[in-house]
């Protein structure tokens, strides 16, 4: 028996326990019409009210370590899922992700975990994640760019509603979405589409702060 079909068997039953879909704070406009030879895939609603620390799977830093989901756990998330060979969309929505950073009052900036996923894992090793995390100036204290399997990275993908398939090219054509976890690693919200208003979603992350309890 293949890997992926134990993996589509978890996410199946994964998926068929949770609530309905999260509140999108931008859900119009997810595919992008600047990027005419492939353009983006809408994606589906996420799931809601269920947390994703509770996802199977083995992560791996840019810098080779192990990585839990759940180690996550007690900080507001923004999780993007891209892949580093990308020369159009991915980096658009990587600097609006610095935006919304820089947005955040230093105290909430220093809270908060950025978190990319690469949809082409066999491409973006830890290493070359690495050296897009230097070339983007990003912060690794508060960023992580993980690598996991092709199953993993699917059934993630699945859960948060995030499509993608490769264009024979190198390159795939995918949903534009940036995912707002809460503390405890449950779908917030999240912005579909590229150069939206960043404000509302940094306010949220804001809010989550200021009103969510510490996870137990």
């Amino acid at each position: 028996m293949s890997r992926a079909f134990p993996s589509l068997l978890l996410f199946a039953a994964f998926a068929a326990t949770f609530g309905p879909a999260a509140r999108a704070v931008d859900s119009s406009g997810a595919g992008h019409e600047g990027h005419p030879t492939h353009p983006a895939i809408p994606g589906d609603a996420p799931v809601a009210d269920r947390s994703l620390y509770q996802l199977p799977g083995a992560w791996t830093d840019q810098d080779g370590r192990a990585f839990a989901l759940a180690s996550l756990r007690g900080s507001p998330v923004l999780l993007v899922l891209f892949y580093g060979t990308c020369d159009s969309i991915c980096p658009i929505i990587v600097r609006d992700l610095k935006k919304v950073e820089a947005m955040l009052p230093e105290a909430d900036r220093r809270r908060t975990r950025f978190v990319l996923v690469t949809i082409d894992p066999l491409v973006d090793t830890p290493e070359r994640l690495l050296a897009y995390a230097r070339k983007n100036d990003l912060d690794l204290s508060r960023w992580s760019l993980l690598n996991g399997s092709p199953d993993d990275v699917r059934v993630l993908a699945n859960v948060l509603g995030f499509k993608y398939r490769p264009t024979g090219t190198g390159q795939y054509s995918h949903t534009i979405r940036i995912t707002l976890l809460d503390r405890s690693g449950n779908v917030a919200d999240h912005m579909d589409g590229l150069e939206r208003p960043l404000a509302p979603i940094a306010a949220r992350v804001s809010a989550l702060l200021a009103d969510e309890p510490p996870p137990k």
